[in-house]
């Protein structure tokens, strides 16, 4: 709690200091990235039972392993002139890592390097021990960097990436044009504050044409745009795999979904309340798929693939391998977790559709496995 206060009155000190009111991205800045008491950037435990949310690498190993599968497959048909690499953007706890190197090592298939672009210093040393207790030496093939690379030819991998990226929000006029809804103060205490000023006109002409209701609030990823265009610029040849929740634009700006998609998550328990605990809990959005598919394009990609999770990690094998591993398991504890582990990467009320995976490919027009069961491109 003193440490969420020390926040709070960051907060208050930046408002005030630039005249009563800031962007939503910018506060995400601040009570997220902020170096050393930011969300993401303090020690707080985030990952797992005691943290705040579990991801899909943490349900176990087969969301590695097929993804595994597909990086094995670009991998082998990059440019064999240049170093293969694999990044992974915001590694969490690791494990993912870890479990990609060890099916990759088992089929003798491992890139020349794994690098990990890390910004968080407290999560870069979790990863660190623990790949050393799984075997991998780092600083040799496993390397970390805080910067985006260049020139990559291999695989770029970002698993739940954009929907932390800061984004703007929006409420739209009666005039029909949005308006940006920002951040003040009220009682000394952070609020919501629409200002007078436009979005720029892009973007502003991109959700005016959307036809929204008066008084519809909704999110906007300029900066994750921004980001997808960046990383796909720096691919020589191969893929850039986003997996996220999150839609298409019609089903991300539905009129039913009135409020948008904030969302934040403490403790396990999810709330629309960006301005609670700040600094202790996680801020999110889900992710408008055709505008991350369009910053794509805009950067010289292909979009080469867009469905759904479940049916992604199907087409990899994900059912094959799930009979294997339960018939090699003596445990009925251990056949349950294997059995909820596919379960919830696979049901359509779970991860299975409420999660999507987009491809963007430079220079690879080889046909990615992942997208044999299902194509949706033509929703993006």
């Amino acid at each position: 709690m003193a440490h969420s206060g020390q926040m709070m009155e960051t907060v208050r000190r930046v408002i005030r200091d630039s005249g009563g009111w800031i962007g939503f991205d910018d506060y995400m800045q601040i009570v997220l990235y902020t170096p050393g008491s930011g969300y993401y950037s303090s020690g707080t435990v985030k990952l797992g039972d005691g943290g705040d949310y579990v991801t899909a690498p943490m349900l176990g190993s087969q969301f590695a392993h097929c993804l595994a599968v597909q990086c094995a497959e670009i991998l082998e048909n990059v440019d064999p002139e240049h170093e293969r690499v694999l990044i992974e953007f915001g590694a969490g706890t690791g494990i993912m890592a870890a479990d990609i190197l060890d099916y990759l090592g088992s089929i003798q298939s491992l890139p020349d390097r794994y690098v990990i672009v890390e910004t968080s210093a407290d999560l870069k040393e979790r990863q660190q021990s623990l790949l050393k207790r799984r075997g991998f030496a780092t600083g040799g093939k496993v390397v970390w960097t805080s910067d985006l690379p260049s020139a990559v030819n291999g695989v770029m991998l970002a698993n739940e990436v954009l929907d932390a990226i800061p984004f703007k929000r929006f409420r739209m006029a009666r005039d029909g044009v949005p308006r940006e809804l920002g951040v003040g103060l009220a009682d000394g205490k952070p609020c919501w504050a629409i200002s007078d000023t436009h979005l720029p006109q892009a973007v502003s002409d991109r959700i005016a044409a959307l036809g929204l209701p008066a008084g519809y609030q909704g999110e906007v990823g300029m900066l994750a745009e921004s980001w997808v265009a960046t990383v796909v610029g720096m691919l020589r040849c191969g893929a850039l795999l986003q997996i996220d929740y999150g839609f298409s634009r019609d089903e991300y700006y539905h009129w039913d979904r009135t409020d948008g998609t904030l969302m934040c998550h403490h403790r396990h328990r999810s709330h629309p309340d960006p301005f609670h605990l700040p600094g202790l809990q996680d801020i999110t959005a889900h992710v408008e798929f055709s505008a991350a598919a369009e910053a794509g394009r805009r950067a010289g990609a292909v979009v080469a693939g867009y469905c759904t999770l479940g049916s992604f990690l199907i087409s990899l094998g994900l059912l094959d391998r799930n009979m294997a591993l339960l018939a090699n398991i003596d445990t009925t504890v251990e056949s349950l977790q294997r059995s909820q582990e596919l379960k919830k990467l696979t049901l359509p009320h779970e991860m299975g559709e409420f999660f999507k995976v987009l491809a963007l490919t430079r220079d690879y027009t080889r046909p990615l496995s992942g997208f044999a069961m299902q194509d949706k491109r033509c929703r993006l």
